[in-house]
């Protein structure tokens, strides 16, 4: 690597299909802005993967179906060790299931869709892009402004004169702060990032669900939140950004 910025972007594939990883790292390489940033690791079983120092990574592109493993067990483990990295499955036979959701998964990709795996690949180098640049929130919090990473926020629920805001902090613990700010008028800077309405009173983070149904979902925190029916559609299609 020449890079001589000041930091590389670590990227692992787990997949033992050669094809599909060379098709993977060409597409990855299109959407490195600066010659030489992207460090790329191939592992073609979650054994080596795990072996490896997962936590180091900014994005992993992790397939299902392994002989003799499972791609969800390896997602499961892998989450255990590296909790703030990007990562997605993608997979030629599998379909996604409701549990994958607990696993955050920024997106769920289809190799035999050549056009759309593309796409989805680029859009997800972009987000790894955007974490690493920590995208913030000004909120009104008593007489401070206090800054907070979108990514880091769960949900919002309507409040009188504000809302309250479920957030991780630096420490890794779900805070709660009261802002004079309204969801409504806080929906348009946050709708890009994956937040959505579950209903009137509540603007959730889809990439901390654990799972959703019809009227309900669940957050990975154990929060659950009704879906009313004037929202459900809309929900519905801002999830499946994420995980179809």
């Amino acid at each position: 690597m020449n890079y001589k910025g000041d930091e590389l972007y670590w990227i692992a594939i787990c997949d033992d299909e050669k094809e599909s990883v060379e098709e993977i790292v060409d597409i990855l390489m299109e959407g490195e802005l600066e010659p030489g940033e992207f460090k790329i690791s191939v592992f073609s079983s979650g054994e080596e993967l795990l072996n490896a120092n997962v936590s180091r990574y900014d994005l992993l592109i992790l397939d299902i179906m392994f002989p003799g493993e499972n791609g969800r067990a390896i997602a499961e483990k892998y989450r255990r060790r590296n909790k703030d990295g990007l990562f997605v499955f993608c997979t030629g036979k599998a379909s996604p299931i409701p549990d994958d959701f607990k696993y955050q998964p920024y997106r769920y990709m289809r190799k035999d869709h050549a056009n759309r795996l593309r796409t989805d690949l680029l859009d997800t180098v972009e987000e790894m892009y955007r974490r690493r640049s920590k995208h913030q929130v000004r909120l009104s919090v008593g007489k401070i402004q206090l800054l907070v990473n979108i990514e880091d926020i769960v949900y919002m629920e309507i409040a009188k004169n504000g809302c309250h805001v479920h957030y991780y902090n630096n420490e890794e613990e779900l805070c709660t702060v009261k802002a004079k700010e309204k969801i409504k008028s806080l929906y348009p800077q946050l709708f890009s990032y994956g937040f959505e309405f579950a209903h009137n009173s509540y603007l959730v983070n889809c990439h901390y669900l654990k799972w959703w149904g019809y009227h309900e979902l669940e957050l990975i925190n154990g929060v659950k939140i009704s879906i009313s029916r004037a929202r459900e559609k809309a929900f519905k299609e801002a999830c499946i950004k994420y995980i179809v």
